[in-house]
């Protein structure tokens, strides 16, 4: 450490690069990792308990969707909450509170839920535990790693680790209703299956006790500098980076006007300028491509039931195709995790391409004539599995984007909000397939008896086109910078890209327009030639890594 940085304070961003990515930080991707597993589960679960329900209570299918909006209500609901005491409070106790809610509730569901009202009131907690967790276990994973894996690792914990719970609840409900294994639910019923979807939130809250360390970043946004430096201390320990980080180094302090604000409330901020305008396009972008991806894992499976009663397929044929588009979420994170660190494409690149590119393949997908007409299920399985991928990737980066460009201060807050337009998303996407389904005299299900892919895929486009173009309108980049702890930070990561110069144009004429209000012809058109002889004098575009 130099003398300077000794008499004024190193810099936490510095400060964690020092410390490195170790134990420390792996214990508490391990605990992310469980928490996210469960909250998949639990949230998908009910996809495949109609019939189970039906045996033991004659509950037809269609009154499920209750269940199902309750659940999504639920994690709206919670994220809100969990975002305001995340900023408020701290991030470990909201996170340990909103885990052990998910536990109880989810335990409580063997005992509490004798009937069809108990069952939604207690999927309903469920939702609030699972939703209260997520805003504050992405800024804890942002905060508390260097700046080369923030991106990444907050991208790949809940990607792959979502992803993980859901094959295991594919793969639990293929047990509950094997009946070699399981006849008549001899060894578990549905009630057995939340109970097994609740163990990695058991085991999340035991390790969360122990590997769970308030963020530094946040107790130093509070004022509270010596517990931010003590806790890096213990950091450096586990991560055997002593060394780098003594105890008593002292922290160079947060500035800005509105710190004493932000120990108060953090809400009221999002809704002012200059955060609202940014909260008001990510969100909605958010929610235009939660509808589409939510969409088409409500839609599928009707379709191929309907598609598959045509065609003679069996249970197994559609099981596998299921399977298939599921899988495709895997190398499409893997793809985003790669570019969200180039330079010249980023965080907000990677989102408006995956937004174009599931809108792209829905509309492919509404040929499905060729398929019908060549008896060829490539033309029905492959747009599914890009728009599957294109759209988690999305979803998921979305969320990393928007927690990075709010400060800490109201970084839970602006996370929860996203979080909760996805819910309203996701409780969104199956009302309106359902209102574009029409008889079909093969099988009655309900609301879903046929889907018209030419209507409801047309949807899922429209809405990934318009989040595509919510996103460019930001015109911002969140990649190769240190995370906004004050408003102005966030305000330069809006103004300028992540090297101080490059914008793209049409930010930077509407930023003179908006600044001079009376701009000359000659000015713009200076503008232009000089951005034309900058491009011009370039040597190409190379796939480089963000410099931090």
């Amino acid at each position: 450490m130099t003398e300077m940085e000794s008499k004024k304070g190193i810099c936490i961003d510095d400060a964690l690069d020092r410390i490195d990515l170790g134990r420390g930080q792996i214990f508490s991707i391990a605990t992310m990792c469980l928490l996210w597993i469960g909250e998949g589960m639990q949230i998908f679960i009910f996809f495949y308990l109609p019939k189970a329900l039906n045996d033991d209570w004659g509950t037809p299918a269609d009154d499920l969707g209750w269940i199902d909006g309750a659940m999504f209500v639920g994690v709206a609901v919670g994220a809100l909450i969990g975002g305001y005491t995340g900023d408020s409070y701290g991030r470990r106790p909201t996170l340990l509170f909103f885990v052990g809610l998910s536990v109880v509730s989810g335990l409580l569901c063997w005992w509490f839920a004798t009937s069809f009202i108990h069952l939604l009131l207690a999927r309903f907690v469920v939702g609030i535990g699972a939703g209260g967790f997520a805003p504050v276990s992405l800024s804890l994973t942002l905060e508390a790693c260097p700046r080369r894996y923030k991106g990444r690792v907050a991208l790949a914990v809940p990607g792959f680790a979502g992803a993980f719970g859901r094959v295991l609840t594919a793969a639990l409900a293929e047990a509950l209703y094997d009946t070699s294994y399981n006849p008549h639910y001899a060894r578990f019923n549905w009630k057995g299956c939340i109970v097994i979807c609740t163990i990695p939130f058991i085991l999340g809250f035991c390790l969360g006790v122990y590997a769970i360390s308030e963020s530094a970043r946040w107790l130093l946004v509070k004022g509270r500098s010596e517990e931010a430096s003590d806790g890096l201390h213990n950091l450096a320990l586990r991560n055997g980076t002593a060394h780098e980080f003594p105890k008593g180094t002292q922290l160079k302090k947060v500035e800005g006007d509105e710190l004493e604000e932000l120990n108060d409330f953090s809400w009221h901020r999002l809704f002012m300028e200059p955060l609202l305008t940014p909260l008001l396009l990510t969100s909605i972008s958010h929610l235009c491509i939660a509808i589409a991806y939510f969409g088409m894992i409500f839609s599928l499976p009707v379709y191929l039931d309907v598609y598959g009663a045509a065609h003679g397929w069996t249970e197994e044929q559609k099981d596998l195709i299921l399977v298939i588009v599921a899988v495709s979420e895997v190398p499409a994170l893997m793809i985003a995790m790669w570019t969200i660190e180039i330079y010249g494409i980023g965080r907000r690149y990677t989102v408006i391409a995956s937004m174009i590119g599931c809108g792209i393949s829905c509309i492919i997908f509404n040929f499905h004539i060729v398929a019908s007409a060549l008896n060829n299920t490539y033309a029905l399985v492959i747009p599914n599995f890009l728009g599957r991928g294109f759209a988690a990737a999305a979803l998921i980066t979305g969320n990393v984007y928007m927690a990075e460009m709010f400060p800490t201060g109201t970084r839970a807050a602006a996370a929860s909000i996203s979080r909760a337009s996805g819910q309203l998303g996701a409780a969104f996407a199956p009302v309106a397939a359902g209102f574009l389904l029409v008889d079909y005299k093969q099988g009655d299900y309900g609301m879903w008896t046929k889907l018209q892919p030419l209507r409801v895929y047309v949807l899922f486009s429209i809405f990934s086109f318009l989040g595509a173009f919510l996103f460019y309108e930001l015109g911002a980049e969140t990649g190769g910078r240190h995370l906004a702890d004050t408003e102005q930070d966030s305000i330069e990561q809006i103004e300028q890209a992540p090297d101080g110069s490059e914008l793209r144009l049409s930010s930077t004429i509407k930023e003179i327009l908006g600044d001079k209000r009376h701009a000359t012809e000659s000015e713009k058109e200076g503008l232009l030639k000089e951005m034309q002889a900058k491009d011009s004098s370039d040597d190409g575009w190379q796939a480089k890594q963000f410099e931090y």
